[in-house]
């Protein structure tokens, strides 16, 4: 047995090696490892403190802003920086900071966790803390309903660990119901950007979880989330530890508690959901508000999520947005209708997926593109594979076919937003169209 482990690790320990040489980054040493001793994850002996962070979308962020919180507030940590979050992945987290015996050597260990893992990962590596972000419709082929990601995660956890969650949204309050689980919550108070009119089909959750009857709403932060309450039971909007309290997307800044200022690296409301988990979890395991805050706000802004550029006298505004997710979509929807002015926007991408070939476009109609109704509009571009089926949706959405504009070429859309338009421009693209539009756009004429 004792054996076994060495050589699991050992092994592990040299692929990793062979892969800085190599300079590639893959969950291959996890694969070895586990081919050897498939218990190796269960024989680690872990640092006191073990958190999770899972969920449809965010997780990536949260995690890695939770781990450079925690390394500037002088613990040592392991995190899956690189997002290996399956099971391979994870082991090749715990190779990579163990000792030959396989103790991990670190204060702290953080690690992202794809939803449909958790079941295999947690029995393996426990956490004591799991820090759940969303549920939401996201890649269909591969996650199916998102009622059946519910079940996955549930399964998954047990009563001894501590959950952090998004108070505002009715439906990871779910996890509550099967689980005696210590919980904290977070979230964000009415603010200047809450309405109080429903803008979204809510097609994540629109009755009550506890007895089925429908929702009411005290006023809505984005699709489901907000200060919800049952119209027949007692099931409403929990106590927050953490609230956001003012928001100013002018500034990228948010207030806590009407205490802590910090800045967002985005002026997107998923950063500042993002950026509430990170704060209460950070606080919970014992660090200083302040500090946290302070270390945030140093965080650099996210071109990766939100890029803003300059071409002639016009503002560019690009948004990398996740395919396949439609509260991703509708949140770049909700951006791009905060500017009143007239624009341009470009929507499309080079690929729906690097996971599968399915070209399934489902989810291409749980997005609310009736949002841009209600906003000036010069021209929709439709770049990409999908261009034809993204103008048919908007011409559903009730977009003037006039303003609709095709391209196959991301070149072709680029050049004509160049020479044929003149208001500001904004992007709302896949990760792959994201470059080569940046490029495209500051190329020479």
């Amino acid at each position: 047995m004792f054996m076994k482990k060495t050589i699991s690790i050992i092994l592990g320990k040299m692929a990793i090696i062979a892969g800085r040489i190599l300079k590639r980054g893959s969950s291959l040493p996890g694969v070895i490892a586990l081919k050897v001793d498939k218990n190796i994850m269960k024989k680690m002996k872990l640092p006191s403190i073990v958190i999770a962070v899972t969920g449809s979308s965010g997780k990536g962020s949260i995690s890695s802003m939770l781990a450079k919180v925690c390394r500037e507030s002088n613990l040592t940590v392991a995190h899956n920086a690189v997002g290996s979050n399956l099971s391979p992945g994870i082991a090749t987290l715990l190779l990579e900071n163990c000792t030959l015996t396989g103790k991990i050597k670190k204060d702290i260990l953080i690690y992202e966790i794809d939803e449909r893992y958790t079941k295999f990962v947690f029995k393996d590596v426990k956490p004591n803390i799991v820090v759940i972000s969303n549920i939401t419709r996201d890649q269909p082929p591969r996650q199916g309903h998102f009622d059946f990601v519910f079940h996955e995660i549930d399964q998954a956890l047990t009563d001894d660990m501590h959950l952090i969650l998004n108070g505002d949204d009715p439906y990871t309050r779910k996890f509550t119901f099967h689980h005696k689980c210590e919980v904290t919550y977070y979230g964000i108070n009415q603010n200047k950007y809450s309405y109080q009119t429903n803008k979204f089909q809510n097609l994540n959750l629109n009755y009550c979880p506890k007895c089925g009857n429908l929702l009411l709403y005290h006023y809505y932060n984005f699709e489901n989330t907000g200060d919800y309450y049952c119209s027949k039971c007692n099931f409403k909007r929990p106590k927050l530890k953490d609230a956001c309290t003012s928001i100013s997307y002018d500034r990228n800044e948010i207030t806590i508690n009407n205490e802590y200022s910090l800045l967002v690296p985005a002026s997107i409301l998923y950063t500042i959901y993002n950026s509430m988990a990170v704060f209460t979890t950070a606080t919970h395991i014992g660090l200083d508000g302040t500090k946290v805050s302070h270390i945030i706000s140093t965080i650099s802004k996210n071109k990766k999520l939100l890029d803003t550029f300059y071409y002639q006298d016009r503002n560019i505004i690009v948004l990398n947005n996740k395919n396949e997710n439609s509260s991703t979509f509708n949140q770049s929807l909700l951006y791009v209708t905060r500017f009143k002015e007239e624009k341009t926007i470009i929507i499309g991408w080079k690929e729906i997926s690097r996971r599968y070939n399915f070209d399934d476009l489902s989810w291409l109609y749980d997005i609310d593109f009736e949002l841009l109704k209600k906003t000036k509009v010069e021209k929709i571009i439709c770049a990409g594979i999908h261009r034809y089926d993204i103008a048919v949706r908007l011409k559903l959405a009730g977009i003037d076919e006039k303003k609709i504009v095709i391209f196959e070429s991301l070149k072709d859309a680029t050049d004509y937003i160049k020479l044929k338009t003149k208001t500001n421009v904004y992007g709302i693209l896949n990760f792959d169209y994201v470059k080569p539009f940046h490029e495209f756009m500051q190329g020479c004429d």
